[in-house]
């Protein structure tokens, strides 16, 4: 305010000056008093704008404190929930794999186990079996062996000494003779093999019988 007075009183005084020698006397409102009222009133402007400037820096410096301490906070916090969250997921991954390998390593063993007993027993069933047949086979061949020696030697010796020796010869070819239009079972071995017709062969010679297909001439 003090420096408002002088130049307010200046500024009148001007204004008269002007007015005495001007003979438009409002002229001297935009020349002068105008410039003047604005040189003063830029006192207060600048101490408003110091004001205002001083608010906004405030507010500026403290929202930004604010928000560099609720940042690091909320980061610290997050960092710490993440943590937790990649702890137990790191938990449940390695138990998961430790349980799932072992119900997978029982199933193999399992398998295995199966795949052995498949092979083995069927295969000492059938061993068995087979086992048994040829122990029967032999059993029952030399029974077979034996009653083939007993037949041959007793029963076709006893028939050897009632059966001549030689076939009367009155025996000999006498039912072929009598059926003679067709052969009788074993009857190859007594009687004459039919006679197969030959054909005579044509003489193979170019020119001499031209309706021959092998002998004509082209």
């Amino acid at each position: 305010m003090k420096l408002l007075l002088p130049l307010v009183l200046l500024s009148t005084l001007a204004s008269c000056t002007f007015v005495k020698t001007n003979s438009r006397p409002t002229a001297a409102v935009p020349c002068i008093a105008a410039p003047n009222a604005n040189q003063g009133l830029s006192y207060v402007s600048q101490g408003t704008n110091l004001a205002v400037n001083g608010v906004s820096d405030g507010v500026d410096d403290v929202s930004n404190g604010i928000g560099k301490v609720a940042d690091r906070q909320a980061r610290d916090y997050t960092n710490m929930g993440e943590n937790v969250v990649f702890r137990a997921d790191d938990v449940v991954y390695r138990e998961a794999n430790r349980y799932t390998d072992y119900g997978m390593d029982t199933i193999d063993d399992g398998a295995t186990f199966g795949a052995r007993a498949l092979r083995r027993w069927p295969d000492y069933v059938t061993g068995t079996v087979q086992r048994g047949m040829v122990a029967t086979k032999k059993v029952y061949q030399s029974a077979m062996y034996s009653y083939g020696d007993a037949v041959s030697r007793g029963l076709f010796g006893a028939v050897d000494i009632i059966t001549p020796p030689e076939p009367k010869p009155y025996m000999v070819g006498s039912l072929n003779e009598l059926s003679p239009g067709y052969a009788l079972p074993g009857s190859s071995w007594h009687c004459r093999l039919p006679q197969i017709p030959v054909e005579p062969e044509q003489e193979v010679t170019a020119g001499k019988n031209p309706k021959n297909p092998v002998t004509a001439s082209k």
